[in-house]
């Protein structure tokens, strides 16, 4: 039986039993983000990230202008340009970070943070977390790096500068969750070696030793990770085996996804994983074609091409890969129409998203408010219901409306 903390339990009077929704099909409804070339069948949009608000960032192409400009998306406003080089993440605040260059989407404030002593050419972004701080990689050489090897992790925010983290033979950083807790990789850009890092502490752990030594072969890649400290990846297998997916956590261990059946290689390859636990990333059918997946506990490994599961996907488009996927379960990414055309596109999950079911059993009840209760009451991450980074009692508020408000 589990222990239930009852911390709070006084205040129960304020809630009743609400039983969740179950599940509608179909299940998402698509969004194509579009360049701005006048020709139909020309140019090309990536998407990279997209806030828990909603906001989205991306490269695109325009008529008579060369390279990438970046773009800041939302439902509301649809593209906008931004002056930011390949933007690869957006917090909640309207960060956005790219190469060189953090940029304000609310105040329109651009930061340049500066190098550090010995490192040459500006830092390149790979994520920003609610509270600011942005991560990435610098250059340590004026001259050629293509392997990726003379660099370091670099860290700014606009409270705390620019910094880096004292991790033996430390690259990068390229994912840092909303408790201060990132991914980075070691040794250079084709061999990887992923780790994870307390930015607070300085602790580290490389992925590689807490994975079974039995499980796939050389290094492991580690794509993401949630406020939970919940961290997917991948690791090649030996063949038939291409790629195993797995979401590895220090308090449960290593779970390995399922292969996607009949019809697919043995090639699972997750990018991206939610507070709720939902992952995305890629598989690959037999004849190599690249597809999007979506996984949850209660549905599985699902191939996202299906088209049951989108409503508005145009025909013939294929969801080709996965960058990203906020707490209100939207996917973000880029596919290829039916001619060919590479475009950016949002999933937006029909009906509201229930983050008042705590416990993710895909029902909201009186043991959501009990295991926020026991959260709340041990300080966990997870009871940081509004993710402003501080556990206080506007978080428990929060969870009351959303409780009260149901799914």
């Amino acid at each position: 039986m589990k222990v239930r903390n009852t911390t709070l339990v006084s205040m129960v009077s304020l809630f009743g039993a609400i039983a969740g929704a179950a599940h509608a099909q179909p299940e998402y409804d698509f969004v194509l983000i579009d360049s701005y070339n006048a020709n139909p069948l020309a140019g090309e949009t990536r998407m990279s990230g997209i806030s828990d608000n909603g906001i989205a960032c991306g490269v695109t192409t325009v008529d008579n202008v060369i390279g990438y400009p970046g773009i800041a998306w939302s439902l509301a406003a649809g593209k906008t340009r931004i002056p930011v080089s390949n933007p690869s993440a957006v917090n909640s605040s309207g960060l956005v970070v790219g190469i060189g260059t953090v940029y304000d989407l609310v105040t329109q404030a651009t930061y340049s943070p500066p190098n550090l002593p010995g490192t040459y050419y500006s830092p390149s972004f790979g994520d920003v977390n609610n509270s600011g701080i942005a991560v990435g990689t610098i250059s340590t050489t004026s001259g050629s790096d293509s392997g990726g090897i003379l660099r370091i992790p670099y860290i700014w925010d606009a409270v705390n500068g620019a910094r880096t983290i004292s991790v033996p033979n430390a690259k990068s950083l390229h994912r840092i969750n909303n408790v201060g807790v990132a991914l980075g990789w070691m040794n250079n850009l084709m061999s990887q070696g992923p780790f994870v890092v307390d930015l607070a502490s300085g602790a580290y752990t490389a992925i590689v030793d807490v994975l079974p030594p039995n499980f796939g072969v050389g290094y492991p890649y580690a794509n993401d990770i949630n406020d939970h400290g919940e961290i997917v990846g991948s690791r090649p297998g030996t063949y038939p085996i291409y790629r195993y997916g797995f979401m590895y956590s220090s308090s449960t261990g290593l779970h390995v996804l399922p292969f996607p059946g009949a019809g697919y290689q043995q090639y699972v390859s997750p990018t991206a994983i939610n507070n709720a636990g939902t992952i995305v990333g890629n598989i690959s059918t037999v004849l190599a074609s690249q597809h999007v997946f979506v996984y949850s506990e209660s549905h599985g490994l699902r191939d996202l091409n299906e088209g049951s599961l989108i409503a508005g996907m145009p025909a013939g488009y294929r969801l080709y890969f996965a960058s990203n996927i906020n707490n209100q379960g939207w996917i973000v990414g880029y596919g290829h129409t039916a001619a060919g055309k590479i475009t950016g596109f949002v999933l937006k999950p029909r009906g509201a998203s229930c983050s008042a079911d705590f416990n993710r059993d895909g029902t909201l009840d009186f043991f959501d408010y009990l295991d926020f209760v026991d959260g709340f009451s041990g300080n966990a991450a997870a009871a940081d219901f509004n993710g402003d980074g501080i556990i206080d009692f506007f978080d428990y508020l929060d969870f009351v409306d959303s409780y009260q408000a149901g799914c």
